[in-house]
């Protein structure tokens, strides 16, 4: 007996028959019908019964099966036999890869280390092979690594699938591609229904340039949903024909949200410093004024991106002192040239004992986050550097004690930029509150660099204060203030706070007035929103009178209603306090913020604040970069890879707000050009068994 009949009892056909013959006997000579007799026949698991034109009889049905692993359809005898199912089975290679599968049906898939992404979601096979979900699989994997169409054609990818599941049957790169794009309209038209739910959206917008020199605008919408969690999607990547005026610009945003149906819902847009977006933003600002539909009459509708500002502050300093960092780059290239220099170094850094797991960073021009990166590893390795400077007289570019000071005050310096864009950069978490906490250490920063004795240093200092004026200086960002006013650890102490270190003591009182002002009206919008939607609520509730009490059975209804009544009428004489006044008057969460999450402290706290907290779900969606952190650094533009650029604009905008809306909106990316660029301090073997790296 074969393995396939062991595992699968054959019925023999007086098992199998149904007695259909017999019942339409007994119909015709008026006899009760007999029950049908139950499918008895383990081979009904894998078939199914279908409906199929007869060949024999035109314009007939009649009824086969079909193999549930391979679709091949088999007759259906009249006399109830299967014997024939089972000689399928036993040839059928689809079947046999699915008994196989049976031993796992759950893949558990977890990040080897903190990924960006998340870890991935447990993944549940089903008993039987379904090519149609393997597919989409793959649409995904293409679409979130960025990888080719074509590499459903790589014979060993193929190979790799075969193994993994002998019915896999390879599909072309014309085939995937336009999977990809049946699943971007699938996760549209899901995105699109859950914008329904969401009261106000805000956006981010962002232009970016392929090697082709083709213009792309990215618009992201940023928003907390109904469970309080940050969410950030790309729901635009369009081609932007030149010239990229204001315009333009305006054009494509209004297109775009049209398409999406939430031009209604849009709270604020950040853009960046051009003078193009200050004239697209005016005129959204009368498109959306016609509607009538603006949050707070469009007062918050323009910000400036946070980070890109930080950048030009920094990138403005840097120029400053470039000499002095030219001398620790230098220091770097030369001892990464050649390695024999770099085992001598790597020698000197074991005699000091020193870590040697760290790394020599070397910077990148446009990115001043390695730079700043590349002086702090530099001052770890200073005692190993002069030793090594000692022993070679080729080695010019030693810095003097002086310098090492210098580089030590900048270090301090960027290390706040540093900190302050990152935390900025965030798309998981709110920003806006953490403006006002984070841009004052920046303030504090400058003006302590501003004290220094070192002339280079003060000149460094004044240029970066310049430009932080320029964007920071006599103007307040209300809206900021508000979001830090809504973070329940800061409330109206944080402004308190860091309002005297910002601004003089001539603008500080017309600043908190300001703020103060502000936040009530904003708040008086809400709550006049929430009395009429319960004002709406009472009429309907009128229309449904309390029961009459003329019979004994409804005196209990009866009292319930009048107690109804009662405890109305107690409110409506006793007023509880409005919920922005109870929240300020209650005290501050004393939380450490690696274990605080805003989201959930408002999530668990709306039963206490139902009016406040619709506002806050608002104020603290709104962004305050727009980019990810992985380009917050830089000076040198977003640019779209070479793969997309080859792409059709159409395909592009396809996979890339594809790829945001599988991985859930986060767009950040591991700062990979720093280890590029670094020296590994791990080995002290001999350099004749190093593969060399470069020479001099």
């Amino acid at each position: 007996m074969s393995q396939t009949q062991q595992s699968v009892e054959l019925d023999s056909p007086s098992t199998q028959n149904d007695g259909t013959g017999t019942a339409a006997l007994q119909q015709e000579e008026g006899q009760p019908k007999r029950q049908t007799r139950k499918r008895k026949s383990p081979l009904w698991n894998f078939f199914e019964e279908i409906e199929v034109p007869s060949k024999k009889k035109r314009g007939e049905m009649e009824s086969k099966v079909k193999c549930k692993a391979c679709g091949t359809q088999l007759s259906k005898n009249k006399s109830g036999t299967t014997s024939h199912w089972g000689r399928h089975l036993e040839q059928c290679e689809s079947f046999k890869c699915q008994q196989k599968s049976k031993i796992q049906t759950t893949i558990n898939f977890h990040s080897c280390e903190g990924d960006v992404e998340g870890d991935l979601p447990a993944l549940s096979t089903p008993g039987f092979y379904d090519p149609a979900k393997i597919r989409e699989l793959i649409c995904k994997m293409i679409i979130v690594h960025e990888l080719p169409f074509s590499i459903v054609e790589y014979s060993w990818f193929n190979v790799l699938l075969k193994a993994l599941n002998c019915a896999y049957k390879k599909v072309s790169r014309i085939t995937i591609r336009n999977d990809c794009m049946r699943l971007y309209e699938s996760e549209k038209d899901l995105l699109k229904k859950s914008f329904k739910h969401v009261n106000r959206i805000s956006l981010t917008c962002d232009l970016w340039t392929s090697n082709q020199t083709i213009c792309y605008m990215s618009l992201v919408a940023h928003y907390i949903d109904a469970n309080w969690t940050m969410q950030c999607r790309v729901i635009n990547f369009m081609e932007l024909d030149p010239p990229h005026t204001g315009v333009v610009i305006s054009n494509a945003i209004s297109d775009c949200l049209a398409a999406w149906k939430i031009e209604d819902k849009i709270a604020s847009i950040t853009f960046d410093n051009a003078s193009n977006n200050d004239t697209a933003v005016k005129l959204l600002l009368a498109k959306f004024t016609n509607r009538g539909t603006l949050w707070f009459n469009g007062k918050f509708l323009h910000n400036r991106c946070c980070a890109h500002i930080l950048n030009l502050v920094v990138q403005d300093g840097l120029q400053v002192i470039g000499p002095l960092i030219d001398k620790v780059r230098e220091t770097i290239k030369y001892i990464k040239k050649s390695n024999s220099r770099s085992y001598k170094f790597n020698a000197d850094v074991d005699s000091l004992n020193l870590d040697r797991r760290k790394k020599m960073v070397l910077d990148v021009c446009t990115r001043w986050g390695s730079t700043y990166k590349m002086l702090e590893s530099a001052f770890h390795y200073r005692a190993a550097i002069d030793v090594y400077a000692a022993g070679d007289a080729n080695y010019r570019w030693q810095p003097t004690e002086a310098e090492w000071m210098l580089y030590k005050e900048i270090s301090n310096v960027l290390g706040v930029l540093h900190a302050a864009t990152e935390e900025f950069s965030g798309s998981k978490y709110p920003t806006s509150n953490l403006f006002y906490p984070h841009i004052v250490n920046v303030k504090k920063a400058l003006c302590e660099l501003k004290r220094s004795k070192e002339i280079v240093l003060q000149k460094m200092a004044d240029a970066m204060m310049e430009k932080f004026d320029k964007y920071w200086g006599p103007d307040c960002n209300t809206l900021f203030a508000i979001a830090t006013i809504l973070d329940p650890r800061f409330k109206m102490g944080m402004i308190q706070f860091t309002f005297p270190s910002m601004y003089s003591e001539i603008e500080l009182p017309e600043k908190l007035v300001t703020v103060e002002s502000t936040l009530h009206e904003l708040y008086g919008i809400y709550e006049s929103a929430h009395n009429q939607s319960m004002s709406s609520l009472k009429n309907t509730e009128s229309t449904s009178p309390c029961v009459s009490a003329s019979d004994s059975t409804n005196s209990v209804f009866s009292s319930a209603c009048e107690f109804q009544q009662f405890v109305k009428a107690q409110t409506a004489a006793h007023p509880s306090k409005p919920d922005l006044r109870k929240y300020l008057e209650d005290p501050v969460e004393v939380i450490a913020p690696e274990n605080f999450d805003i989201l959930q402290w408002w999530k668990l706290h709306e039963i206490n604040y139902p009016i406040l907290a619709k506002m806050a779900k608002d104020v603290l969606s709104v962004p305050i970069s727009t980019v990810s952190s992985e380009s917050s650094f830089s000076a040198g533009g977003r640019v779209v890879d070479d793969y997309r650029s080859s792409l059709l604009p159409s395909t592009v905008q396809a996979l890339v707000c594809t790829s945001s809306w599988i991985r859930g909106g986060s767009h950040s990316l591991p700062e990979l050009e720093d280890d590029a660029n670094s020296i590994p301090l791990l080995s002290t073997e001999h350099p004749s068994a190093v593969s060399v790296v470069g020479s001099n």
